[in-house]
């Protein structure tokens, strides 16, 4: 027996143990993804490709390892088959994930519109009140909607308070409009991100998966012409 055969015969166990290891551990990852499956939540569903998309590399490799060590012919091209199925699945993957990534950017634009709308309507009706406004309590009241910590407004110099506090609510609604702006492009920026790493993390295992089989299906057609 010479020293290659020897450690093949060492090593492609041990490559095949490991190999299904790997694949065992790989699918407990996918049924703890899936459980529960809250399909038709955008949140989730993006979460759900994001997750198999990160962990492709332990089955890919599980994969890879089995075929090195695998002797057994049926279950060879069990497994064949197999990474043709995930190949698809992954490329299924692709519209998913830009589908959920979509009605999630709707979903948190829908969000963050509710929230600013209702911060800009409590700025409205304090300018509405405060414009109405005549007497200190009146204007103490908006004061301390304001501001909680605000002292007493001085009976002197009514006018000019006034005045302030009108300009202090111009000035919150000017910067509530820049921070949801910023919010929502900083919001789009990350998500985009996500999606496009998602994406073509998905198409690339789709791919490597497919290559799997086509080359595992060719080794199997090389035994058969031999055998």
């Amino acid at each position: 027996m010479t020293k290659a055969n020897s450690n093949e015969w060492w090593f492609a166990p041990l490559f095949r143990v490991v190999g299904y290891a790997l694949l065992a551990l790989s699918l407990f990852d996918v049924i703890d993804t899936f459980v529960p499956a809250l399909f038709t939540n955008p949140g989730w569903e993006f979460q759900m490709v994001t997750r198999l998309v990160d962990r492709v590399p332990v089955p890919l490799l599980g994969a890879v390892l089995v075929f090195s060590g695998e002797k057994s012919l049926k279950i060879f091209r069990v497994l064949s088959w197999l990474c043709l199925l995930v190949g698809v699945l992954f490329f299924l993957l692709v519209p998913l994930g830009i589908s959920a990534s979509l009605r999630l950017n709707n979903q948190s634009a829908q969000e963050l519109n509710t929230r600013v709308t209702q911060q800009a309507n409590q700025l409205q009706q304090l300018q509405g009140v405060l414009n109405t406004a005549t007497t200190p309590a009146q204007i103490q009241s908006v004061l301390t909607r304001l501001n909680p910590q605000a002292g007493a407004v001085p009976t002197q110099n009514v006018a000019q308070l006034k005045t302030q506090l009108l300009a202090r609510i111009t000035e919150g609604q000017n910067q509530l409009k820049a921070q949801a702006a910023t919010s929502r492009t900083n919001a789009e920026r990350l998500l985009l991100k996500n999606t496009v790493k998602s994406v073509l993390g998905a198409l690339v295992s789709g791919a490597i998966f497919t290559i799997l089989w086509r080359q595992t299906s060719k080794a199997l057609k090389v035994n058969r012409q031999r055998a």
